[in-house]
């Protein structure tokens, strides 16, 4: 068949000059696993799913990373969550609490046992005005073994001996309550007789995650940070890629040894949640605990869950911000970097019991020594994230450095940061480079070409999609004052110097009311 078809028409579609958006949130977590599980230890197991019996078969059900996933996954379902678990050290020491049941009764009650996690591990026992403190042990003892907790349970005559499932240092900060109601006449008592110690080396363990990029990883071990610690703060800038990130974990202590912990550490890739021990013994209730009564690695799993999710586009995150005339921080993104973590509701905790916890003093001093604090509402009704601040304190001249004090200031220069490194290798990907003038046409870069590239991109950040750095005539006139770039045609190299002012967060307000008598006057 002949077909005549004049002119000859071609129209070529090409890529759109899209912004390339930040890298997706993932999150790790490093801890020991149980020998039931199939996990092979200190290799990386990857897109771990949000199955409990898929992660129980994993790490072993009551391990220490089934735990911190899971309760992370009860926030977050979203990000990929990927895991280096660890087995326990052959020379590990297993924690042991001994609940004693003393005394005659006649009345019928219950006995409540906490172990670690108010809200996931309590267990209510009904006790029989007949039943000997015996049977009382052995009824306590069968329904703490029912459940998945990070406890095993063995009675004996009138004793629950409970042994932490992982051994080492780790449980030691695992709290135990133990409650009697009703059964007048009989009297509880807790005793710690072995302390749990030598947990898995750490020397290495990062390892298989060598060129990956986590944002999050959640550490538990609170007595050695340096692993982490040294394996962020070397990537923190590095050269021709992005692979920061912050590590949290929970110490449960004195205050005065939080306040000794915080002082010795200076680390912009890491935050502390500071506990304080608590030690009740009154009739019928005793409680070795911290002040909010859940697993200290599962509280540092909670707050990278929310971190995280905070930071994923699109997700819905109203439950865990408060967004009174905002309607765009409900769903996450990069612009949530800049919004203060302060405030936020951890629906998840426990509230803490009166006369317990830090007081306002104690909170402030942590603070400057660089522990971040959890707390209840002014009601009573519900705990939420203080102040988020990593450890950070001075400058490697040992200056007094605010730069990188707060998680959110670390949150928003490295969006923005990586903003700029993802579009400015897109855009310039493959492109010659003169001093002189640009061809029509031709794929060329110069300074002004780059200088305006910036100056686009510092639009994007300072736009409502982002709100990272400050926007306005103002701040945009100081970012191009500020923004030099220089060529070197011989090794083909751009060297640009920016200053980025940023978004920060709403901390204090200080108002003075004047007393006034008249209105006319």
């Amino acid at each position: 068949m002949t077909i005549i078809s004049q002119p000859n028409v071609t129209v070529n579609i090409i890529a759109a000059n899209a912004d390339v958006s930040n890298t997706p949130q993932k999150v790790l977590f490093v801890g020991q696993m149980l020998a039931a599980g199939s996990a092979t230890e200190r290799t990386l197991i990857e897109n771990i799913g949000n199955s409990k019996s898929d992660i129980n078969a994993l790490f072993g059900a009551g391990s220490m990373i089934a735990e911190m996933i899971l309760q992370a996954r009860e926030i977050n379902e979203l990000v990929q969550f990927d895991a280096i678990p660890l087995d326990d050290n052959v020379t590990a020491v297993q924690k042991t609490l001994d609940i004693s049941f003393t005394g005659a009764f006649t009345v019928a009650g219950t006995v409540q046992v906490v172990l670690g996690s108010e809200r996931k591990y309590t267990i209510e026992s009904s006790i029989l005005a007949g039943d000997t403190t015996t049977e009382v042990a052995a009824k306590v003892s069968g329904a703490i073994n029912l459940i998945d907790c990070p406890f095993s349970a063995t009675p004996s005559l009138g004793v629950v001996e409970i042994e932490a499932k992982n051994g080492g240092e780790i449980a030691n900060s695992i709290g135990v309550k133990a409650v009697i109601d009703g059964c007048a006449g009989l009297d509880v008592g807790l005793v710690n007789p072995v302390v749990g110690a030598n947990d898995p080396s750490l020397i290495a363990v990062l390892d298989p995650v060598i060129g990956n990029r986590y944002q999050t990883i959640v550490w538990p071990y609170v007595d050695d940070v340096s692993e982490v610690v040294d394996f962020l703060d070397d990537r923190f800038n590095i050269d021709n890629d992005v692979l920061d990130g912050i590590a949290i974990t929970t110490f449960v202590d004195t205050y005065s040894n939080l306040i000794t912990a915080g002082n010795a550490l200076n680390s912009k890739s890491l935050v502390v949640i500071g506990d304080v021990v608590e030690t009740v013994d009154v009739t019928q209730s005793v409680k070795i605990a911290p002040a909010i009564l859940e697993i200290p690695y599962a509280v540092s799993s909670q707050i990278a869950a929310i971190r995280s999710l905070r930071l994923t586009d699109g997700a819905s995150i109203s439950q865990y911000v408060i967004s009174r005339a905002g309607a765009l921080d409900s769903f996450g993104g990069a612009a949530l970097a800049s919004k203060p973590y302060f405030n936020t509701p951890l629906a998840l905790l426990p509230t803490i019991d009166t006369g317990e916890g830090f007081s306002k003093t104690e909170i402030e001093n942590l603070f400057d020594s660089g522990i971040m604090v959890l707390g209840n509402n002014i009601s009573k009704t519900g705990v939420l994230m203080g102040e988020a601040v990593t450890t950070y304190k001075t400058d490697p001249a040992s200056n007094p450095d605010v730069s990188f004090k707060f998680m959110n200031y670390v949150d928003t220069a490295s969006g923005a940061r990586e903003y700029f490194f993802n579009n400015l290798k897109s855009r310039f990907a493959q492109s010659r480079l003169t001093e002189g003038d640009l061809i029509a046409g031709r794929e060329m870069a110069n300074a002004e070409l780059i200088a305006a590239v910036c100056t686009g991109l510092y639009s994007d950040l300072s736009g409502a999609d982002f709100v990272l750095l400050q926007a306005g005539e103002d701040a945009l006139k100081f970012f191009k004052q500020n923004l030099v770039v220089t060529l070197d045609l011989d090794v083909g190299q751009a060297t640009i110097q920016m200053k980025v002012p940023l978004v920060t967060q709403l901390r204090t307000i200080i108002a003075t009311m004047q007393i006034a008598f008249s209105t006319t006057g």
